[in-house]
């Protein structure tokens, strides 16, 4: 009988460690899980900045995999459609400037709510050169893999933005 009670405490000892074991697992897991969400998030805000704020092509490249698909308005296939697309905007848009509100990281998607400003100095596809500025908010959910963005999906307040370059609202005739 004595053995039996000597058993109970160490069979209880070796039940407690086994559970911090499992306990320090989950939390290097969790601890190893927030690092990649916040390196993800830094990753989303050098991409606003450098394309909106510093206004440097290179970021695409740097933060960008080669085969990123941009889902909005219209889809962007490929980084090499997503350079023209943004230098489009890039020369049509002068002195812009990108405010982030907001970064949600889960796993390797990152939700970011941003605010855009910049004055249309160029022509943008068919539109001429307004000279107006715009501001438009934009909320937009990326995927990242390895460290780089490799889809976004996009949705922008483009109606608010065309109004403030100068398009008017008409109902249609039918």
């Amino acid at each position: 009988m004595k053995k039996v009670l000597f058993l109970i405490p160490v069979l209880f000892c070796f039940l407690i460690s086994c559970q911090d074991k499992q306990v320090i697992a989950d939390l290097e897991a969790y601890k190893s899980q927030a690092e990649i969400e916040e390196l993800n998030k830094s990753v989303v805000q050098n991409y606003w900045n450098g394309k909106w704020n510093e206004r440097t092509p290179a970021i695409l490249d740097e933060l960008l995999t080669q085969d990123v698909i941009h889902h909005g308005s219209s889809e962007i296939n490929g980084i090499e459609e997503y350079k023209q697309v943004y230098g489009m905007y890039l020369s049509a848009m002068g002195e812009s400037n990108i405010e982030i509100e907001k970064l949600i990281a889960e796993g390797d998607f990152v939700m970011s709510q941003t605010r855009i400003q910049a004055i249309q100095n160029g022509p943008l596809g068919d539109i001429p050169p307004t000279g107006n500025e715009v501001s438009a908010g934009i909320f937009t959910v990326f995927r990242l893999v390895d460290g780089k963005i490799a889809e976004e999906w996009e949705i922008m307040e483009e109606m608010a933005m065309m109004i403030q370059l100068g398009f008017e609202l008409v109902p249609s005739s039918k």
